[in-house]
């Protein structure tokens, strides 16, 4: 593999994209946490006093913040996936064109050995 890729411009920009986007990504997460604690300290507190629509507004919104976690987790991990499937493809293309277009067809860049040179 190409380790030169990781010293370029173009790494650079992917990676701080990356770097970006995790910590927006963290900041979702932290946001979800502090909001679902205040639900669950509401919902507590109106369960004390009785009032009905608002335990409900409270359950609801529980629910809705761990439906909007789990999509938020889905494309967490596309993202990540998407990073190190550019980066891998990045450092891959110079052994492409080196190897004539012809990687991923099936072909190694060293020969096989055969078996009449095995050493028994």
């Amino acid at each position: 593999m190409d380790m030169k890729f990781k010293t370029t411009k173009e790494y650079k920009k992917i990676k701080r994209d990356f770097i970006f986007w995790n910590l927006c990504f963290a900041f979702y997460y932290f946001w979800i946490l502090i909001l679902s604690i205040g639900f669950c300290v509401c919902f507590i507190l109106f369960l004390n006093v009785g009032y009905m629509f608002d335990i409900l507004m409270s359950f609801f919104f529980l629910i809705v913040l761990v439906f909007s976690l789990s999509f938020l987790i889905i494309v967490h991990i596309e993202q990540v996936k998407e990073f190190r499937v550019t980066v891998l493809k990045k450092q891959l293309l110079p052994l492409e064109i080196i190897n004539n277009g012809v990687l991923g067809k099936g072909t190694m860049l060293r020969p096989v050995r055969r078996g009449d040179d095995k050493i028994e």
